[in-house]
């Protein structure tokens, strides 16, 4: 081994990536120290995901080396990067949601004895695992039916259980409430102690400074600086992720309206049930206003918009839109009454991966439409893509790329597009932010206030309290399923207090 490069675990030299025109790297160099944390920030389509899927072998770059403890390679496939003891934990989850919580814990990589499964060693392996991250689960139960910041701790947990020498986390705290972040945060910061080093992937900088050693902002492909935390603050990081770009504030709109003054309310909800997690809501949303949601994760307050939208069914109270008693809610029904929903989870049930970006923008306005009222046509459905993709400045070389091979932050883009094409008189906006960067917050929330200066009624919920406090208008407290107090004005630290009273 070469001794300069010893203490580095990761040693990487003119990697580069290209997508067609759009350089994804652009000759990347950068060194990771052995036993620390080291986290890498940038906007969606910075290079962050491409770098950690050439890591893990999950993809080929086109040039440049890449060191492993001093020995060179040019790529390697999935199982060399597992057998070099590199793993990493993706945001998007690669459970099968059918089976049980052991079986995803080991995952084509079952222990046996003779031709049996043998369970039960298993789980003696799985357990401490599952402990030192504080996850309490029936190893039986099957995985689809555990809360999404469960599952997301059963991935973490089957990387740990192959103790990695580097372990790369894809924003690991996206679905997890306060008390599970900071719980996975300890644990993060243990790991060098124990021989791991960690490639921490986020666009939280608060938690990006309370948990490394080590801070590298890419751009455009491109490594901007790479420098230890303790040289580093907030805006000089923010002022790197997005450049040349004016830092704009998530700011309160001026001149906000006095909902109590609109005889007409876009949204009003009484004592509305869904006979699970949503146990007695009452809210309303006038035009023009950004009302906030605010909840633990389990609270009922990631159920309520679903509920809402009809893709969870009522089952008591009264939801009227424009002043309109809805008898049924269902997704169909929101869609032809202007109803629009931006999904936390865009993977799963925002998008069709598989399928084209036009394919995809053309979703939500062709199914609105009643039977015999709108012919579709691919010439018609490609120009209108095409303005959408110009109207949000979404990243691809054409609309006919698949919209997976999109950056999370340009897929988002392409929830939003499709919904807003429909113009909706009430937007519900469900965590809009996770896994997005700073830049396109910026956007997102730039766009958010513009809906609502036409008029237009906003019900947004948010896993980051500074969004809350800083854009809503008011703020609905939600707990164990009941909307216990409405608030306006208030600071983060407050409304923290107010979610876990």
């Amino acid at each position: 081994m070469n001794s300069q490069t010893t203490h580095k675990v990761i040693s990487v030299r003119g990697l580069a990536k290209r997508y067609g025109g759009v350089k994804a790297l652009n000759g990347l160099d950068l060194d990771l120290d052995a036993n620390k944390v080291h986290a890498i920030v940038g906007e969606n389509g910075a290079g962050k995901s491409t770098f950690m899927k050439i890591l893990s072998g999950g993809v080929t770059p086109d040039d440049g080396s890449i060191e492993v403890l001093g020995e060179k390679f040019s790529s390697f496939s999935v199982q060399s990067a597992s057998k070099l003891g590199i793993g990493i934990m993706y945001q998007e989850l690669r459970l099968f949601q059918h089976r049980d919580v052991l079986t995803n814990l080991f995952p084509d990589r079952e222990m046996r004895i003779g031709p049996f499964i043998a369970r039960k060693k298993m789980a003696e392996i799985a357990i401490p695992v599952l402990k030192s991250i504080g996850l309490d689960v029936d190893l039986n139960q099957i995985v689809g039916e555990l809360a999404l910041s469960d599952q997301q701790l059963i991935e973490l947990a089957r990387v740990l259980i192959e103790k990695p020498r580097l372990l790369i986390l894809d924003e690991p705290t996206s679905a997890l409430n306060g008390r599970e972040s900071e719980r996975l945060l300890d644990l993060v910061r243990l790991l060098p102690k124990q021989g791991t080093t960690v490639l921490y992937v986020s666009h939280r900088l608060d938690e990006v400074f309370a948990v490394s050693q080590h801070i590298t902002v890419l751009r455009n492909g491109s490594l901007v600086f790479s420098k230890p935390t303790s040289e580093l603050d907030i805006p000089t990081v923010i002022a790197g992720i997005v450049g040349e770009k004016s830092v704009e504030s998530i700011a309160k709109k001026t001149g906000s309206v006095d909902s109590n003054s609109k005889a007409e309310k876009v949204l009003e909800v009484k004592n509305l049930s869904n006979g699970r997690q949503v146990v007695d809501v009452s809210l309303n949303v006038a035009p023009g206003e950004i009302v906030g949601v605010a909840g633990l994760i389990g609270s009922g307050a990631d159920e309520l918009l679903e509920t809402l939208f009809g893709a969870r069914q009522k089952i008591s109270g009264s939801v009227k839109f424009k002043g309109v008693k809805m008898q049924t809610l269902s997704p169909q029904n929101s869609v032809r009454d202007g109803v629009a929903l931006i999904p936390a989870d865009r993977k799963r049930v925002g998008l069709m991966m598989d399928r084209t970006v036009s394919d995809n923008l053309s979703q939500v306005s062709a199914g609105g439409y009643k039977r015999g009222t709108f012919f579709v046509s691919k010439s018609g459905i490609a120009i209108t893509a095409e303005r959408l993709v110009k109207k949000f400045a979404i990243k691809t070389e054409n609309v006919q790329v698949r919209v997976g091979n999109l950056s999370g932050g340009n897929q988002q883009k392409v929830v939003i597009g499709k919904w807003l094409e429909i113009a909706p008189g009430l937007v519900l906006l469900d965590d809009p932010t996770r896994g997005v960067d700073i830049g396109a917050k910026v956007e997102l929330f730039r766009l958010v206030r513009e809906i609502a200066a036409e008029g237009k009624g906003i019900l947004f919920r948010s896993t980051e309290i500074s969004e809350l406090t800083s854009l809503c208008d008011r703020i609905v407290v939600v707990k164990d399923g009941v909307s216990t107090r409405e608030v306006s004005g208030v600071d983060d630290a407050e409304l923290i207090k107010l979610i876990n009273e």
